[in-house]
């Protein structure tokens, strides 16, 4: 059994908690919800979902009787989409505000094989309280590292490996974390060893040599993904 949801709304003027004469009420049906950056609507009312054509791509890659892990997941479009494919997603978001708006699309949707995690991934260096560096307010580009983007606040956020976790039988990843993605790896060793090295999906804006290095010295071979400018597979 498990329960749905509707959206009851109040305005926040409002100074009696029992006056409903403004109360409003939406019924999402038992469909796909997704709670998304009003700053961006207009591209997703013209374009859909971001990156739909790569979340459609990324079907094959995951099982019915495997784990996806969403590592950067935002308001969870990876996690929520490919849910139906998979045993069971872990998605994981470490921004306060983006985390609600996840777990919220999570809720929305009715949908109960996605298990929500307010902290991000790295290494056993990086594990403990560090600061995130939020540079847009959509929560998009978020990160632990100083990349000269203008900075509009800080938030102290926790980080843990992977391995710490003990997730096994991980069929496929899919890892957007801004620049942490070496650290997130060299904290995830023991897990891809466990779960025979599947496939990940990962960011990467620039030709970052250290990365790739470190790919290819763990066993994976990098396919960079056509029609697409900073997306690629690792693959063995």
């Amino acid at each position: 059994m498990s329960t749905t949801y509707f959206i009851l709304s109040k305005p926040k003027t409002s100074e009696d908690i029992t006056d409903k004469s403004q109360n409003q009420i939406l019924y999402l049906n038992n469909n796909f919800n997704f709670i998304l950056p009003q700053n961006l609507i207009t591209c997703y009312i013209e374009n859909g979902l971001f990156e739909s054509n790569l979340m459609e791509w990324c079907k094959q890659f995951c099982n019915p009787n495997k784990i996806f892990l969403d590592i950067g997941s935002h308001t969870g479009t990876y996690g929520i989409s490919l849910s139906k494919y998979c045993k069971h997603v872990y998605c994981f978001e470490p921004q306060k505000m983006t985390y609600y708006s996840l777990c919220g699309s999570v809720a929305l949707s009715n949908i109960t094989n996605i298990t929500c995690l307010n902290f991000g991934l790295g290494s056993n260096e990086q594990s403990g309280k560090n600061m995130l560096k939020i540079v847009s307010n959509d929560g998009g580009g978020s990160t632990l590292h100083s990349n000269n983007m203008n900075v509009l606040k800080e938030e102290e956020i926790e980080i843990k490996t992977l391995d710490s976790l003990n997730i096994t039988n991980i069929g496929f990843i899919k890892m957007d974390v801004e620049d942490n993605e070496l650290f997130v790896l060299k904290g995830s060793i023991e897990t891809l060893k466990q779960s025979n090295y599947p496939i990940i999906l990962f960011e990467s804006n620039y030709n970052n040599t250290e990365l790739f290095d470190y790919i290819k010295y763990i066993g994976y071979n990098v396919i960079k993904i056509q029609g697409v400018t900073n997306m690629f597979l690792a693959t063995r």
